[in-house]
């Protein structure tokens, strides 16, 4: 960890005219780690901050995926996308000159990060407003301050660390309960980490990993799936319940 940030801090001196962050790759096998974490595959839109020379785009393109390279660097977006066509890979795999914080991102199932820690979070909080809950962002080495990762994983001494975007579940719901009884279902949310109330019944095991959300209250099991205003039974729970803010 030590050894990224001094590399890092080396480098910005000389990137930083042009860069939002210095261009310091990440190996490949970070890079093939990256993808393993988040299941990368074809049908997958990844979009990668800062993307240098392209290995990461390239390396998604590679399993089928579409991906989009952002970089303020125009001589590393005009490589980039050199070797994309090289690889036999554009247009499906692209790279565009951008400020990375003017990126639209609600389109990504897949996020990738290789940033220096004060960036990711001023990124944190458009991540969580605009990505869809279920996406999945991957960050090489640093992490996302008080936002609790979902999955880890380390190549040699570099850390990579990946997180579920969650739904917005914190408030309160009114739920219908099986056999024609009300409820008030009060959620107290801090990213993905959830508590809260069924009426006077505190839940039990609740979690919340994308937009599915379990808990356990007066000893029944509830699996849902949270949409903007309503709570749905999740295929496989036993039904017969809704919630509505």
């Amino acid at each position: 960890m030590i050894t990224a940030l001094v590399s890092l801090s080396l480098l910005l001196s000389a990137f930083g005219q042009e860069r939002d962050a210095p261009f310091v790759p990440s190996p490949e096998p970070v890079v093939e780690a990256m993808l393993d974490i988040a299941e990368v595959g074809p049908d997958d839109l990844l979009i990668d901050l800062g993307s240098g020379d392209g290995r990461i785009a390239i390396a998604a393109g590679k399993r089928g995926a579409e991906a989009l390279g952002i970089d303020i660097d125009s001589r590393l977006v005009a490589r980039a996308n050199w070797l994309a066509r090289e690889a036999e890979l554009s247009p499906r795999v692209r790279f565009r000159r951008e400020n990375l914080f003017d990126t639209r991102l609600r389109d990504a199932d897949v996020l990738t990060l290789y940033l220096m820690p004060d960036m990711n979070l001023k990124l944190r909080p458009r991540i969580l407003n605009e990505m869809r809950p279920g996406s999945r962002v991957v960050a090489h080495a640093f992490d996302m301050g008080d936002w609790t990762h979902d999955g880890f994983t380390r190549v040699d001494e570099r850390r990579v660390y990946l997180w579920i975007v969650p739904a917005v579940a914190g408030g309160q719901w009114r739920m219908a309960l099986p056999g024609g009884g009300a409820a008030t279902l009060t959620i107290e949310q801090r990213y993905q980490r959830i508590s809260g109330t069924l009426d006077a019944a505190i839940l039990t095991d609740a979690m919340l990993r994308g937009d599915r959300i379990t808990f356990t209250a007066n000893g029944r099991r509830f699996e849902g799936l949270v949409g903007d205003r309503t709570i749905e039974p999740a295929p496989g729970d036993a039904g017969g319940w809704r919630a509505e803010r």
